[in-house]
């Protein structure tokens, strides 16, 4: 029971964090949004930036692991890269506050000047890097894709894109602008397959 309530804890901490960002979110702002204690911040997690990274590490495994299952499957492959950006694109129109991802607001926003920080940001690109990449790889050895296309440029490529995605979802731009944004990089998918026909992949425009 006590894991449980500390989890809740952590999880409104990390909503908090993720709404606001680190340097907007002082202590004060999180003991009254979340119940912890004062004391609780600095005794139990030493300082506001290591309550930070245990709230990027919660985010991580209870967010980011929802969003990377398409792709977390050994035998992943080229559907799978389309569930998983079409799994984003969702994510990002939810009625509810756009508020991006936390892992790339914070790329921006605290990695540059954090080296703790940039080291858990680092980790999750290089491991979604990693999926995408693998991803890549069964889909050439099936045939989906063309066989000279280069998987390290590729998952390069769709790294960039995720984080182009949601740093557009979090700005004001409308849905349409979202949309857009996923078609064109769906395009890009479908170009990689053998004599590939381009078009345009319709999704519900917000």
């Amino acid at each position: 029971m006590r894991h449980s309530r500390s989890e809740a804890k952590l999880d409104r901490t990390m909503d908090v964090f993720w709404e606001r960002g680190y340097y907007d979110t002082s202590v004060e702002a999180l003991v009254r949004r979340t119940g912890l204690h004062r004391a609780a911040v600095y005794g139990e997690f030493g300082s506001k930036r290591r309550l930070f990274e245990a709230s990027l590490r919660r985010y991580r495994e209870k967010v980011a692991a929802e969003l990377f299952e398409p792709l977390a499957r050994p035998d992943a492959a080229l559907a799978d890269i389309e569930r998983f950006v079409g799994g984003i694109h969702d994510a990002a129109t939810r009625p509810a506050k756009r508020l991006g991802c936390l892992m790339v607001n914070t790329a921006a926003e605290v990695s540059p000047r954090v080296p703790s920080v940039a080291r858990i940001i680092s980790t999750f690109l290089d491991d979604l890097r990693r999926l995408f990449r693998r991803a890549c790889i069964n889909s050439r050895m099936r045939g989906e894709v063309r066989p000279d296309i280069d998987v390290d440029q590729v998952a390069d490529y769709l790294v960039g894109s995720v984080l182009g995605l949601w740093t557009l979802a979090r700005s004001p731009a409308p849905p349409r602008a979202i949309a857009h944004y996923v078609e064109g990089v769906l395009e890009f998918v479908d170009g990689l397959r053998p004599n590939a026909t381009r078009f345009r992949h319709r999704r519900r425009k917000g």
